[in-house]
């Protein structure tokens, strides 16, 4: 399971609003194949990925155990059911990391396994499944988006220095971090203030290839200066506003 957590997490940031779910094949303690949801609708989930993998090999997959850090889908969606792929492929066992809460699955993969005689375990490496899909599995439960709050605090509790003056007060593993959760979003949220302060890019800025969110400021009059770096390679930059005038929205558009 831990194979397929490494999948899982190599996928995270690129797969949403699905989820990034991890498989791999075994049999014989030897890993067969392996692979995470593919970006964009209609594209292979994880188990598509490691049968069609461990196919490229030549290998032969029957009598195989299957470890994924998600329920394999029951449903037609954008793709087919993983779960008819992997009884399909003549995997014998299916071990599971978290059940899926959304309703269209909800145990129905299990149960369509389970009554093509393949044994079923449930709640492997269940927290750490959990945290790799913590975005998707809160949105389904809870209807809300997943929030990370990012702040560089000192050991005193402070993010300024007295005259209101930003400092860098991180080092480079905490910013190394910092830009791995961006990645990880769908959006950055800053108020108007901090732009205004700090003129930040909010982008990612990684050594590998990374995703570049969607920025959201929360500017109540307007004030979004017109030349900040916030513009800077935005794929798309939202402004909640209330108060500015029909001139700056315009400019602003």
């Amino acid at each position: 399971m831990r194979a397929a957590l490494e999948w899982s997490w190599r996928g995270k940031g690129w797969t949403s609003p699905r989820p990034s779910v991890g498989a791999v094949l075994v049999r014989d303690g030897v890993i067969l194949g392996g692979g995470h949801t593919q970006p964009g609708d209609g594209q292979p989930h994880a188990e598509v990925m490691a049968l069609r993998q461990a196919r490229e090999k030549g290998l032969d997959l029957v009598g195989a155990t299957a470890y994924v850090t998600l329920e394999p889908c029951s449903h037609w969606g954008t793709t087919p059911p993983c779960c008819d792929a992997l009884i399909e492929a003549g995997v014998k066992r299916v071990v599971i990391g978290v059940l899926d809460p959304n309703p269209l699955v909800s145990g129905r993969g299990v149960e369509r396994m389970e009554a093509a005689d393949i044994e079923v375990v449930q709640g492997v490496l269940e927290a750490e499944c959990y945290r790799a899909q913590d975005d998707f599995l809160h949105y389904i439960v809870e209807g809300t988006p997943f929030v990370t709050l990012k702040a560089g605090i000192s050991l005193d509790g402070k993010i300024a220095l007295p005259s209101g003056q930003s400092k860098w007060i991180t080092n480079s593993t905490s910013r190394d971090r910092a830009h791995l959760l961006r990645h990880h979003a769908d959006a950055i949220l800053v108020g108007i203030d901090t732009v205004l302060a700090d003129d930040p890019s909010l982008s990612v800025r990684r050594e590998t290839r990374s995703k570049q969110p969607a920025r959201v400021v929360l500017d109540s009059q307007g004030r979004l200066p017109l030349d900040a770096k916030i513009w800077d390679e935005a794929p798309q930059l939202i402004v909640a506003t209330c108060g500015a005038g029909q001139r700056k929205i315009d400019a602003l558009r």
